[in-house]
């Protein structure tokens, strides 16, 4: 994948399926809609997708914690 020694990124991470695990968590970052990602992803279970979910859970409570930190909250 020329693209993606173009961007250097390591030998093991250079594989498509990368490449469609990382735009699948932006599609649900960005929309926020699960069963638009579940078929853009080609899953016949929503169970499949909700891998993705629980990714951005995590992040969503690092940012909370971030954000109430800061607000003495």
């Amino acid at each position: 994948m020329k693209y993606a020694e173009a961007a250097d990124l390591p030998r093991d991470k250079q594989k498509f399926h990368v490449l469609k695990h990382s735009i699948a968590t932006h599609l649900l970052e960005e929309t926020g809609d699960i069963v638009f990602v579940k078929e853009w992803l080609g899953h016949a279970s929503i169970q499949s997708t909700m891998f993705y979910a629980q990714l951005l859970s995590k992040k969503r409570d690092e940012i909370a914690a971030r954000t109430f930190e800061g607000m003495g909250i």
